[in-house]
């Protein structure tokens, strides 16, 4: 009995321990699912500064690039080369423009079979939750064509210009070099060819594909987008529109296209400027790049097509430092001081993003405080998918703490179960082996 017992509490004290890191890792959890989807936006702004911020550096300062960044451009790009750049994988294998359009256009590829595969398993295994894996599974595929478009487009058109070479002393190995990589020859030659089809190829399905991927999912939920804010929507309603909640949340309902937009914006200033390059004029594209960021700075002061007002200000300022940015290489400064400069935009880029947090942050304390504790957004408009889908989240979390604290109800109540059972062992010991005895007992309790 006694060590039954010691193994009951051994297995009590085991089951709190269980119970108290769950709640701790439901708790950090829902912190980090909610400080992420409070800055989500604001993210993807950054991520898209970043983009078109190292493509200048890619167009206008060959040669002055500091590979210090190279990660940083990696990560907000996926870019491969500057992966290998990194970690100096160049040392140990020369690869050029070639190897790197092939592995830039591929892993995106295998990557979305992988996760439609595991979608495919997922659904048939667990049928119940099939629609929250069909969203996930749409939003991560949205996130990497969102993350590869710029850097993967620009590598693609980047096959197509090539650079002409005077040869004056006729001691060139080749008249006409590829832009993005001098040791390539643009004559003609068995690699340039299948370069050039294949580079054909990626661009229906990446620059033109991942666009008409956007436009489709507009087009289909159109109507149901243009009634988000609706309150008579139903359950299946709700579910449709989490799955384009991605292309729509950040953006008022009138501008629920903006994301198409934002990526042409990036395809025209990352990619389409090289095009405008000129060797008898090195200042026309910069020049280009900098009034196209006037241009289309103004275009989002008119739209205004965030939610929230802290957004916008971001994308805005973000805008008006791709200005300082595309005229670096223009200014006749040293290879140090451009670095600098470089750093100068950054530390901005990312200092004003941690001001508007916070900013944002002290704003909802504010209105919490006058609430009386509920807590108030920033701009009232916020968008309604987005709270339901973290609504749902918070939901599932509060079932998984309920069902929590029922099985230790059950365990204390099996607890219980396994005393009474040695208590009544206990007392049928005591009970008289003869038939004489046991009457006796029987008389006296009657």
């Amino acid at each position: 009995s006694r060590v039954l017992l010691c193994e009951n509490r051994e297995r009590r004290r085991r089951s709190k321990i269980a119970e108290c890191v769950k709640n701790v890792s439901v708790k950090c959890w829902k912190h980090l699912r909610g400080g992420f989807m409070f800055i989500e936006v604001k993210f993807r702004i950054l991520m898209g500064f970043f983009q078109v911020f190292f493509s200048f550096q890619r167009t206008f300062q060959k040669g002055t690039v500091d590979t210090d960044t190279s990660l940083l451009e990696m990560i907000t790009g996926l870019n491969p080369s500057r992966l290998a750049d990194e970690f100096n994988i160049r040392c140990a294998y020369d690869y050029n423009h070639y190897d790197t359009l092939f592995l830039y256009t591929l892993v995106p590829i295998v990557f979305v079979i992988i996760v439609v595969g595991v979608y495919i398993l997922l659904s048939r295994v667990y049928n119940k939750y099939k629609e929250s894996v069909r969203q996930e599974t749409i939003t991560t595929v949205f996130y990497l064509t969102f993350l590869v478009y710029p850097g993967v487009s620009q590598t693609i058109l980047e096959t197509y210009l090539c650079e002409e070479f005077p040869t004056a002393d006729g001691n060139e190995v080749f008249k006409s070099a590829l832009r993005a990589d001098y040791r390539l020859s643009c004559e003609n030659s068995k690699e340039r060819v299948i370069a050039l089809v294949y580079a054909s190829i990626m661009l229906v399905v990446y620059p033109v594909g991942i666009v008409l991927l956007y436009v489709s999912f507009l087009k289909r939920y159109h109507d149901l987008i243009l009634k988000q804010d609706s309150t008579n929507l139903n359950q299946d309603e709700k579910s449709k529109l989490k799955r384009v909640s991605f292309l729509i949340s950040p953006y008022k309902t009138e501008r629920y296209w903006f994301e198409t937009y934002e990526l042409f914006r990036k395809l025209i200033q990352t990619s389409l400027v090289s095009f405008l390059q000129d060797t008898a004029f090195p200042t026309l594209s910069p020049t280009i790049a900098m009034n196209i960021s006037i241009i289309v700075a103004f275009l989002l002061m008119y739209m205004q097509p965030y939610k929230k007002t802290g957004d916008f200000w971001f994308a805005f300022v973000s805008l008006v430092l791709l200005i300082p940015a595309s005229q670096l290489s223009v200014l006749e400064l040293s290879s140090k001081q451009i670095t600098n400069g470089n750093y100068g935009i950054m530390g901005v880029e990312f200092g004003l993003m941690i001001v508007i947090v916070l900013v944002e942050l002290w704003w909802q304390k504010k209105g919490k405080s006058k609430s009386g504790g509920e807590v108030k957004d920033l701009d009232r408009t916020e968008s309604h998918t987005q709270e339901e889908f973290v609504g749902v989240v918070n939901d599932n979390l509060n079932t998984m703490e309920e069902n929590m604290k029922l099985k230790k109800r059950n365990a204390d109540v099996e607890d219980e179960n396994m005393r009474l059972k040695e208590r009544i062992k206990g007392l049928e010991s005591m009970v008289p082996e003869d038939e004489a005895s046991r009457d006796a007992v029987e008389v006296a309790v009657v």
